[in-house]
């Protein structure tokens, strides 16, 4: 029987620690496509040119878990390079590995729910690590 992956097998690491709950993520990945057309050809040709990736996730504030990671981008001080962080996505045994700097941080608390964060983040660099 085959089995499948489910939002509940969603999981978000920063540095080397996984956030407590977490309700959401997503990741988007693209790939230029740079035009080599020749004014001869009959129809246009394009190669591959730079790699981008960017995403967000929504996180349960389960105690402190995403403190230190909230405080890249709600503070009282200007962010430098320090502020990229090692993030790892993982969706039940496979997960996705890259630096990133965090964007945008919204807080949201509604009555009788618990506290949410919604982060968005932009990959720096290449993906360390695909697991699939």
């Amino acid at each position: 029987m085959a089995s499948f992956i489910s939002g509940k097998d969603g999981s978000i690491t920063y540095a080397g620690t996984k956030l407590a709950k977490v309700a959401s993520w997503s990741l988007s990945s693209q790939v230029e496509s740079l035009e080599i057309t020749s004014l001869e050809d009959a129809a246009r040709s394009y190669t591959p040119g730079l790699k981008s990736a960017n995403g967000n996730c929504s996180i349960w504030m389960y105690e402190d878990s995403a403190k230190s990671l909230l405080s890249k981008v709600i503070r009282t001080d200007a962010p430098s390079d320090a502020d990229i962080v090692s993030m790892t996505l993982g969706f039940g045994a496979k997960s996705i590995t890259f630096r990133a700097l965090i964007t945008n941080a919204e807080l949201a608390m509604t009555v009788g729910q618990v506290m949410q964060a919604q982060l968005q983040f932009q990959v720096c660099g290449d993906v360390t690590s695909v697991v699939l």
